[in-house]
């Protein structure tokens, strides 16, 4: 068994480095978990690289040479530490892979929480400020917006709402 190591790979091509190593041999693990976002409107769930750019290597190094590791297509470098490849612990790896186990349901989401600010960015309420109350189907939210010194509820596509920038408030 080899020593486990952590490689850059060249952009958004972790899983093209994983194929190329896996047909040369080398035991590689690039941690996936689902994330769900607003993707051009629609509520969409994805799987991403839990370290986007980055991957772990597992070769024994009088087997495989560390350049053929690191001429792979989709492979940019190895992370080193004063020259030497950042050696990774077996327990941390471990404890990824249980984290990152496919069957495993957790979900991480980039959708507002109920009470988040808000701010219309579109539509006929653009420039207000709106309180996220919740999801109405994949496209919309219900959000609650003050007019005239009362909250209205109103359903607003996602596309139309950002999170409000709290460092601005001069409150």
């Amino acid at each position: 068994m080899g020593n486990w190591f952590l490689l850059q790979t060249k952009s958004r091509q972790e899983s093209r480095a994983v194929e190329n190593l896996e047909r040369q041999g080398v035991d590689s693990f690039c941690p996936m978990i689902r994330v769900e976002k607003v993707s051009r409107g629609n509520r969409v769930v994805k799987q991403e690289a839990l370290f986007p750019g980055y991957l772990f290597v597992n070769f024994n190094q009088t087997s495989v040479s560390a350049t053929t590791v690191r001429s792979t297509r989709g492979v940019s470098h190895f992370v080193t530490c004063a020259g030497s490849p950042v050696l990774v612990p077996d327990d941390l790896i471990e404890q990824l892979q249980e984290r990152t186990d496919p069957s495993n349901a957790e979900l991480v989401s980039n959708l507002p929480q109920v009470g988040d600010q808000l701010e219309v960015i579109e539509g006929p309420f653009r420039g207000l400020n709106a309180v996220f109350s919740q999801i109405d189907g994949d496209q919309r939210a219900v959000v609650l917006i003050k007019l005239l010194n009362q909250q209205v509820e109103a359903s607003i596509p996602l596309s139309n709402l950002s999170a409000k920038d709290l460092s601005s408030d001069k409150s």
